[in-house]
């Protein structure tokens, strides 16, 4: 479950997120360059090209896409992700708002979670953007995590790294290609990018880094547009930014890791400051998921049993002391308390939260079953989770949380149908088809285990062992002749998909 789901925290976590990247971007990026039929190259600009140049256009929005969603596949076969449904959906429901702007029609945004306590989120080619857990947490308000989110978005509606390829012309497509695996790697995690190239020579990186700053100070600009038309206050920027300016003073030699991969200068911020005070003031009530969400993260900071416990006893005294809200702390005291597996203490801070929240809410009833099925009552979980779905209708988390529940008590016919009826929604979800082709499995339906996997495998992009799951289904001989072809006809498929990604890397297309 999520509240158990291991942290990203570790320096060989680091290398293997790094790795990701770096694997996807060396070839797709050599690619990219040969068939825009220049070498672009770094060379300090004096301003990013408008738009309307024709430079902008030598990495296409189609290219970029594809090489995005290239990174991601490699991403997700680390499995370094953090798979929690809520803060997935919070964060894509929270980029959708922000995108609605004229400036970001066109676009499509994809947001994932790390979990990773550092203050940090990036964006990589094709609108694919990257959030730590650490910067939830630490966001006061909910406007100062829309801000970091509008900014990066910025990124991609600029398109500031097809911009950065076609400013100037080098002589090298692979030191190019190894620079911005680097310079991406480094958003992710700067621990991670440490040893995955040399950057060349210093003149190189300042280069590199005159570069960056324009395009922050335009990402900040367009963000803070978003914040402003999306109905969120654009104070959130300042007052974001400037906190991670006063902590860098305190704190000179740890400097955060979000100033480290977004250089915040004087001039920026003052640029920042003066175009908020031109803007309508606009107060923005922080929504109810962002609190429970934040309030859970925190709660969960330190997965470790020493440190659940500590954090345990310090959201006590907050409680006691008035320092925290008590409806979201009661929630983050029943999270820890279900992490520790002390079923009575969750349920009694849950039932806390509920009568001290001005609303009810689906994360309380997801944690709540989560709560059942580790104490041994599926049944008691599976009726929770009905009752929300009554409530609130649908949603991922919740469907997760049911299909855990019904095969906690072996009921593989049920965990079938749920699986089936949540895929109708949400095809993409790796975990759901992992759990169809489990219950499959245990029902003793051979083939369709099988088939349940390779859309598995598929998603993550390992193309050969979804292949290899196609080809059991069809040995087991339980289809008919019409699945058989159209297990042939996704084999073909997945084949094809597989070559034409092998030819990309090879031959740069």
């Amino acid at each position: 479950m999520s509240a158990r789901a291991r942290p990203i925290t570790s320096t060989a976590a680091a290398q293997r997120f790094g790795a990701a990247v770096r694997r996807a971007l060396s070839a797709l990026l050599v690619a990219a360059l040969t068939l825009a039929g220049g070498v672009p190259a770094w060379a300090q600009p004096t301003e990013l090209p408008r738009l309307g140049e024709a430079g902008g256009d030598e990495l296409s929005p189609a290219l970029e896409r594809k090489i995005g969603e290239s990174i991601m596949r490699d991403i997700r076969r680390s499995r370094e992700l953090l798979d929690d449904a809520d803060i997935d959906d919070y964060l894509n429901k929270l980029a959708a708002r922000l995108a609605r702007v004229p400036g970001a029609a066109g676009f499509s945004f994809e947001l994932f979670a790390i979990e990773d306590r550092s203050i940090n989120a990036f964006a990589l080619l094709g609108g694919f953007i990257g959030v730590h857990t650490g910067l939830i947490a630490a966001s006061q308000a909910e406007s100062e995590l829309a801000s970091v989110l509008a900014h990066e978005i910025g990124h991609v509606t600029q398109r500031h790294i097809a911009r950065m390829l076609s400013a100037q012309k080098q002589s090298s497509n692979l030191a190019l290609a190894s620079l911005l695996a680097a310079v991406l790697a480094a958003r992710a995690n700067p621990q991670a990018a440490a040893g995955i190239v040399s950057l060349g020579s210093s003149v190189q990186m300042q280069q590199m880094l005159g570069f960056s700053r324009d395009a922050e100070r335009e990402a900040d600009r367009t963000g803070l547009e978003m914040l402003q038309q999306s109905g969120f206050d654009s104070q959130g920027m300042v007052d974001f930014f400037g906190r991670l300016q006063s902590a860098t003073r305190l704190t000179e030699s740890a400097l955060p890791t979000y100033l480290r991969t977004h250089p915040l200068t004087g001039e920026r911020m003052a640029d920042i400051q003066n175009r908020v005070m031109t803007l309508r003031y606009r107060q923005h009530a922080d929504s109810l998921e962002f609190g429970l969400l934040r309030a859970r993260l925190r709660a969960l900071a330190d997965r470790s049993v020493d440190g659940l416990r500590r954090t345990r006893a310090m959201l006590a005294r907050q409680l006691e002391d008035g320092a925290i809200e008590r409806g979201t702390g009661q929630f983050a005291i029943a999270a820890n308390a279900a992490a520790l597996r002390d079923a009575p203490a969750a349920r009694q801070a849950l039932a806390a939260a509920r009568a001290a929240l001005p609303t009810p809410h689906p994360y309380l009833d997801r944690l709540a079953a989560e709560i059942e099925i580790d104490a041994g009552q599926p049944e008691v979980a599976i009726a929770l989770v009905d009752q929300a779905v009554t409530r609130f209708g649908r949603s991922r988390a919740l469907s997760r949380v049911k299909v855990a529940a019904l095969n906690a008590r072996s009921d593989w016919a049920g965990a079938v149908a749920e699986c089936e009826l949540a895929l109708e929604s949400w095809r993409a979800d790796a975990m759901l088809w992992e759990s169809l082709a489990r219950a499959q499995a245990a029902r003793g339906n051979t083939s369709r285990a099988h088939l349940a996997m390779a859309e598995h495998h598929a998603l993550g992009g390992a193309w050969l062992p979804a292949i290899e799951q196609l080809q059991a289904a069809q040995r087991a001989r339980q289809l008919d002749f019409y699945a058989s072809s159209e297990i042939d006809a996704r084999i073909r498929q997945l084949r094809a998909i597989h070559l034409q990604e092998l030819e990309d890397r090879r031959a740069g297309r």
